[in-house]
This record gives structure tokens, C-alpha cells and sequence, in this order.
């Protein structure tokens, strides 16, 4: 089943077109990493108004960024072993022939 699959993917657009989409879907989410500790400030700044006074203020925080982080790099991990396994096939080495004794003399 897998080298039919495998075929399949390879001889058409769509292997291509699935393995551009996961790439680009965990570059995104690793982008996402700079930019939502940003998004997640501005969010709680605008909705300061409904928050207690007796919150703390809102600050940069990390841990908004841990799970595009942890897509970004499933996508690229599971993108690059696709790419392996569709684009460059494992090379097979061929054993080679012991040399007889007659051949040595």
C-alpha cells in the first residue's frame, strides 16, 4: 500500500502541494511565536476596562507562545520527514562479491 501511495503522491500535484502547505503552515506558527506575545498584550490592554483594578497590569508573556511553537515545529518535523521519505529514497547498498581464492592467485 505504501508504494502506492508513495507513487501516487509523487507523480501528481498533490504530494507537492501537501508538503508546500505544511511547511508553510509551521513557518507560520514559528512566525506566530514573535507576534503573539505582542497580539495577546494589545488584546488585554483593550480590554482593561473589564478586568478588576485589583489585577496586575498586563505585560509581555511567554507562555502565549509555547503552543505555535510546539506546531510550528510538529509541521516542520512531519513537512521534512514527508520530504525525505516522498523525494529522497534511502540508497541501497548492493553487497559486494567476496573474491575467491582463484581470483587472488
Amino acid at each position: 500500500m505504501f508504494p502506492r501511495l508513495k507513487k501516487a503522491l509523487v507523480y501528481s500535484y498533490v504530494g507537492a502541494i501537501a508538503l508546500g502547505y505544511l511547511l508553510a503552515e509551521g513557518v507560520e506558527q514559528i512566525i506566530n511565536v514573535f507576534t503573539a506575545p505582542f497580539s495577546e498584550w494589545v488584546a488585554q490592554k483593550e480590554f482593561q476596562w473589564m478586568m478588576p483594578q485589583s489585577a496586575p497590569l498586563p505585560g509581555l508573556s511567554i507562555r502565549s507562545s509555547l503552543p505555535h511553537l510546539i506546531h510550528g515545529f510538529f509541521f516542520v518535523i512531519i513537512g521534512l520527514a514527508l520530504l525525505r521519505w516522498l523525494y529522497y529514497p534511502a540508497k541501497v547498498k548492493v553487497p559486494k562479491e567476496p573474491k575467491s581464492e582463484a581470483d587472488a592467485a
